[in-house]
C-alpha cells in the first residue's frame, strides 16, 4: 500500500456516511424509550451507551490525527502513522532476546556481516558477532563480566565489567532520528521483488522497511570517499527468555570446549 492509498482509505473512513442521520435518529428514539424503564435498567443503559460513544469519539479522534485536517496535512500525517509503525517494529518489548543479523559488501568485495543476541532486560546481556568473512571478532558482556573469544587459540578472556552493555537494535541510527522527528519517509521502492518504505536520515544513512510488517530489509551506509554501502537484515527474531535461549547470550555456553583465560585478549600481531 502506497501513502497515497493509505491517505485515501483514512479520509474514506471520515467521511459523512448515509447512515450517519438514521444513526441519530435511532440513538434519540432508544433514549426516550429508555426514559420509561425503571431506574437500575436506565443507568445500566446509560452506562453502555456512554462507552459506546467514548469508542466511537476515540476512533474519529484517531483517524483525525493521522488525516489531519485535510489539504497538504494528509499526506504529512499518513507518513507520520508509517513512521509510528516503524519505530514500534524495532523497539522490542521486556522479557525477549532480540536476535539481529546483517550482511554487505564493502566497495573492494570483502563480504562483512555483524549478527548479535541482545536481552531487552537490563542489563542487556549481548553476544555479538561482527566483521570480515572469516575474520570475525565474538565478545559478550552481561553487566557483571565482559568476555571475546579467540577462535585461532581456543580461548575465552574473561574481565570484570560492571557496565551495563548499551542497548542495541539493527539501525540504532534510523530509531534516534525516528524519535526526535528528522527522518523522513521518501516514498515506496522496489527491491529484489520486494516493495518497502525508504525512509531518509539527516546523516545521509537511508533504511528500507518492508510494507507488511515494517520491519528492517535494507540499510543503505553512506562512506567516506562518497560511496554508499548497502547491508540486508537477513534476521530479525524476538525469543522469549528461557534456559536455552539464554546460553545464546554466553561465549561459554557456545564454546563449552574453550579454554578461559582472565584479563583482556593479547593485541593482535602486526605484519612485518
Amino acid at each position: 500500500m502506497t501513502t497515497d492509498e493509505l491517505e485515501r482509505d483514512l479520509k474514506t473512513l471520515a467521511e459523512p456516511q448515509p447512515d450517519d442521520e438514521r444513526l441519530r435518529l435511532a440513538i434519540r428514539a432508544t433514549l426516550a424509550e429508555e426514559l420509561h424503564l425503571q431506574p437500575g435498567s436506565r443507568r445500566r443503559t446509560r452506562l453502555a451507551l456512554g462507552s459506546a460513544a467514548v469508542m466511537a469519539a476515540t476512533g474519529v479522534a484517531a483517524i483525525v490525527a493521522l488525516i489531519g485536517t485535510g489539504g497538504s496535512g494528509g499526506p504529512a500525517s499518513a507518513n507520520a502513522a508509517i513512521l509510528t509503525h516503524v519505530v514500534r517494529a524495532i523497539s522490542p518489548p521486556a522479557n525477549l532476546i532480540v536476535h539481529v543479523e546483517e550482511t554487505g559488501t564493502l566497495e573492494d568485495g570483502t563480504q562483512v556481516g555483524a549478527e548479535w543476541w541482545q536481552e531487552t532486560n537490563p542489563p542487556h546481556a549481548i553476544r555479538l558477532i561482527k566483521g570480515p568473512a572469516g575474520r570475525e571478532v565474538e565478545g559478550a558482556a552481561d553487566g557483571t563480566i565482559s568476555s571475546q573469544y579467540d577462535a585461532a587459540t581456543n580461548t575465552i578472556y574473561q574481565q570484570p565489567d560492571s557496565k551495563s552493555p548499551t542497548l542495541i537494535d539493527p539501525i540504532e541510527s534510523v530509531r534516534a532520528a525516528l524519535a526526535n522527528g528528522t527522518a523522513q519517509i521518501d516514498g515506496t521502492v522496489t527491491i529484489d521483488g520486494l516493495s518497502l518504505y525508504k525512509i531518509e536520515l539527516p546523516d545521509g544513512v537511508v533504511g528500507y522497511f518492508d510494507q507488511s510488517d515494517y520491519r528492517p530489509v535494507y540499510i543503505d551506509n553512506p562512506q567516506r570517499g562518497g560511496s554508499v554501502v548497502r547491508t540486508r537484515v537477513t534476521t530479525y527474531e524476538e525469543l522469549p527468555i528461557t534456559p536455552r535461549n539464554e546460553q545464546l547470550l554466553s561465549i561459554a555456553a557456545q564454546h563449552s570446549d574453550a579454554r578461559v583465560a582472565a584479563g583482556a585478549p593479547p593485541a593482535p600481531t602486526k605484519p612485518k
